[in-house]
């Protein structure tokens, strides 16, 4: 699995010098770099499973979870996630993808996500509801219910069916949450 800059350092203890023992492993192969002091020994590991361990806590959310559930069209290759309390966009690129970390309000941090039990690592995925509730939360407040609806379905396309499928109870209890006016529309359009 993933290894730490110390079990990396740890393995390498017997060596006069354990830097030089780390870069000749890297250049055989043996590790895969991951970000600064942070190296992945299996190229089979899912990125989601390492989504949590570049930047964590963390959920894997917005744009990639609104893809994983095809409510949007588009093929996500960014892992989104979201975190808090880290006060500024984090973006990391590794062997195994390009991974985004974006904070959410800690009050809804929290709420509306699961645990994947996907072998060997695991991972934290949003919901629907969060997931969009997240990427609403991400975006600059869209006016007018009228032009909000038309940037859920024409600007975002979101599929309207699955739309109509959430749990709008758990969107009425983590919208309020945000305290942003998109997701004051979410729930004046889900209340008509």
């Amino acid at each position: 699995m993933y290894l730490k800059y110390r079990a990396a350092f740890g393995e390498c203890r017997r060596y006069r010098d354990p830097y030089h023992r780390i870069g000749r492993l890297l250049k055989a192969g043996r590790l895969i770099p991951l970000k600064r002091g942070l190296y992945e020994t299996d190229r089979s590991v899912s990125p989601c499973a390492l989504a949590g361990c570049l930047c964590g806590p963390s959920y894997l959310s917005f744009d990639y979870a609104l893809s994983f559930y095809g409510m949007i069209p588009e093929r996500v290759t960014v892992y989104t996630s979201a975190t808090f309390r880290k006060r500024r966009t984090r973006e990391f690129s590794n062997d195994f993808g390009t991974f985004s970390f974006q904070d959410v309000p800690s009050a809804v941090y929290p709420y509306g996500y699961t645990r994947i039990d996907e072998k060997p690592c695991p991972y934290l995925l949003a919901g629907r509801e969060k997931a969009l509730c997240d990427k609403l939360y991400s975006l600059p407040p869209i006016r007018g219910l009228k032009a909000f609806r038309e940037y859920l379905f024409d600007g975002l396309r979101l599929d309207e069916e699955i739309f109509e499928e959430l749990d709008r109870e758990k969107i009425r209890f983590i919208a309020p949450k945000y305290h942003r006016t998109n997701l004051t529309q979410l729930l004046r359009m889900i209340s008509e």
